[in-house]
């Protein structure tokens, strides 16, 4: 049914300067003219100019690829559509709907990059939780960084042995080796990204800070998602915030907004209205994975095997969190604290969220199987010489993929 290789014809092979180039220069543009005074470009002007560089934000990444479709590609179609949605509600949304000028600061622009790993210690909540902490010489990011890329290379050795007709095959089959692939599937996605933070503070400290930091201003892009004890939980807090602002900015807020003057404001449906904003932005949140998952296997294939089930599966996380604030309204408070706060109640609440992770996680990975996790890099040696043992020993290899 399904082919281990997509005949990429669709996209335009281009060295990866060359694709780093055509797909972020539009973002780059866009970013100026953003933050341009109202004084130099009114917002009429600035709505005019942003067209053709809010289609080229789109239309770019799904033209052009590098040599090997490597990682880049991803980050190349992430990053453009991200900030295609982001643009989208300054130079749009706010005119037509909040009735504002097509303006952002610099500075509140770069916080809102920043955030997913720097916490804005002049936020009033975090002036309030604010705690007195000693600074760190940018030596101590040492460990971590070498954890993350350790971790990541012992998860990525028995990964990258898996083509897409074997995680096809294992998610009919092989129901215990699959639960183990989502685990080891999110453990990459975690100690990859924190393994990424973790080098941009390190040369943010040394460039900026000279090399000293205050580890109450920092934070992991990715904080353990297969400990979190609800789904709210997972998304709330532990997974990353790298495309919050745009999908906020752009579904979260205006759909909130008109909900509230649609009906008045009137209290009894404010509740109505936080619940289909936050709906909206995992809508959003499975478009723009809906749009790499087309970028990479092309509408044919895409149209025959993939189309809606980015969707599926954000908006699976998203029908669960209501159901888990409505069993808390109507459950909990019958329970005694000795019993929801017990170890056991813990324990079951963490088995519930691999549970969970496993039942939607195939809907989220398949099209970026079909891309192919043997396109990412090792970080250290550790990867292929735990791979090499993999293959080597006769008991191991019948757990790993037809690439092994």
């Amino acid at each position: 049914m399904y082919k281990d290789e997509i005949a990429d014809t669709w996209r335009t092979v281009v060295p990866a300067s060359h694709l780093a180039f055509y797909t972020l220069s539009p973002v780059l543009v866009l970013f100026i003219l953003s933050t341009l005074s109202l004084n130099v470009l009114g917002t009429k002007v600035k709505q005019i100019i942003s067209i053709p560089f809010l289609a080229y934000s789109v239309i770019m990444p799904y033209r052009y690829r590098d040599f090997e479709n490597s990682p880049l590609c991803v980050f190349c179609q992430m990053i453009p559509f991200t900030m295609f949605l982001r643009f989208l509600d300054i130079f749009w949304i706010h005119p037509v709907i909040y009735k504002k000028d097509a303006y952002i600061s610099t500075s509140e622009l770069a916080s809102e990059l920043w955030s997913s790993i720097r916490i804005n210690k002049n936020s009033k909540a975090n002036k309030e939780n604010a705690k007195p902490s000693k600074k760190k010489r940018f030596y101590h990011l040492f460990p971590a960084i070498i954890l993350n890329a350790v971790g990541y290379d012992i998860v990525i050795a028995w990964i990258k042995t898996f083509t897409a007709q074997d995680v096809f095959k294992m998610q009919r089959l092989h129901p215990i080796q699959a639960f183990l692939f989502c685990c080891a599937g999110i453990t990459l996605i975690t100690t990859l990204f924190n393994f990424v933070g973790k080098i941009i503070q390190l040369v943010y400290c040394i460039v900026v800070e000279h090399g000293t930091y205050d580890p109450a201003e920092w934070r992991n892009i990715m904080d353990d998602p297969l400990l979190g004890t609800s789904v709210e939980d997972v998304w709330s807090h532990r997974w990353h915030r790298i495309f919050r602002p745009a999908w906020v900015s752009c579904a979260y807020k205006p759909v909130y907004f008109l909900i509230r003057e649609g009906t008045n404001k009137k209290q009894k449906y404010k509740s109505l209205a936080i619940i289909i904003a936050s709906l909206s932005v995992f809508a959003m949140s499975g478009i723009t994975h809906e749009y790499a998952a087309l970028c990479n296997s092309g509408w044919r294939i895409y149209s025959e095997r993939f189309m809606g089930q980015e969707m599926k599966f954000f908006g699976l996380q998203g029908i669960i969190i209501i159901l888990e604030k409505i069993l808390a309204i109507y459950v909990k408070p019958h329970l005694p604290p000795s019993v929801v706060n017990s170890s056991l109640v813990l324990l079951l609440r963490r088995v519930y969220i691999l549970l969970v992770a496993n039942w939607t996680f195939p809907y989220f990975v398949n099209s970026f199987a079909h891309w192919g996790f043997c396109k990412f890099q090792n970080f250290t040696p550790v990867e292929p010489i735990l791979r090499n043992y993999l293959i080597s020993s006769p008991y191991l290899i019948q757990y790993c993929g037809l690439l092994a």
